[in-house]
């Protein structure tokens, strides 16, 4: 057996990892630093990893006892430099477009009705699960509407600014989805009941929008995945 060390040599706050070469899994081992007071170390059987806060020549010490009745010693010496260790920051990215696998949508629904005129319409706010570091991101998606009243939506992925450009956050993404159901003709919601779909993650969410004189109605009922709330609003 032997002991072994990544770096010789390191900086002040630099970790280091360590392994004893050739012990077995019944082995016991025991892990200490000298001088102590100046390190943290955090051990695992044969692996052990050690950072320094101090300049110094440190010596790690192994004792290793098994199933003979002797214990055996094993030493690696360690010099940490006077130089502070700064870790290289990542490197700047620019626009990029990421996954949202494993994420889930809430589908936020407004219903707006003019003051002035019967200009009516439903629109969404989509809230991911999930938190994003770049809190001006945007989700990605394609919509449609046909003739028939059918509106549907894809969700692809999220749209990620460049690094230069980031809002720094850790929080859920929120994006509009355009108006649903938006007669052009007269800009009011005929009454009637309206296909709805929704895909995410390579699932199609299906279900309904039903509009009265007297109520605006979804028709959805998935608790996961693609969620919608509320489900009704009093015209």
């Amino acid at each position: 057996m032997h002991l072994e060390a990544a770096h010789a040599t390191i900086k002040i706050g630099q970790t280091d990892t360590l392994e004893l070469v050739g012990a077995g899994t019944a082995d016991s081992i025991k892990w200490t630093v000298t001088p102590s007071g100046f390190n943290w170390i955090v051990s695992s059987h044969n692996h052990a990893i050690v950072n320094f806060n101090q300049a110094g020549v440190y010596t790690i010490t192994t004792v290793v006892t098994n199933s003979t009745p002797y214990a055996y010693t094993y030493n690696y010496t360690i010099i940490v430099t006077n130089e502070v260790y700064h870790p290289t920051p990542p490197p700047a990215t620019g626009a990029s477009h990421i996954s949202i696998a494993g994420d889930q949508i809430t589908l936020l629904a407004h219903y707006n009705k003019s003051t002035k005129s019967d200009s009516a319409y439903v629109y969404f706010n989509a809230q991911t699960t999930n938190n994003y570091t770049c809190a001006n991101s945007n989700l990605n998606y394609t919509h449609s509407l046909d003739a028939g009243g059918h509106f549907s939506i894809n969700f692809i992925d999220m749209y990620q600014p460049a690094t230069k450009d980031c809002t720094t956050g850790n929080a859920p993404i929120t994006s509009q989805v355009i108006p649903f159901i938006n007669n052009v003709q007269n800009n009011a919601l005929a009454n009637g009941t309206y296909p709805l779909t929704v895909g995410l993650n390579g699932v199609t969410y299906t279900g309904s929008l039903t509009i009265s004189a007297t109520d605006v109605t979804f028709n959805w009922t998935y608790t996961s995945g693609v969620m919608i709330t509320p489900q009704h609003f009093n015209r």
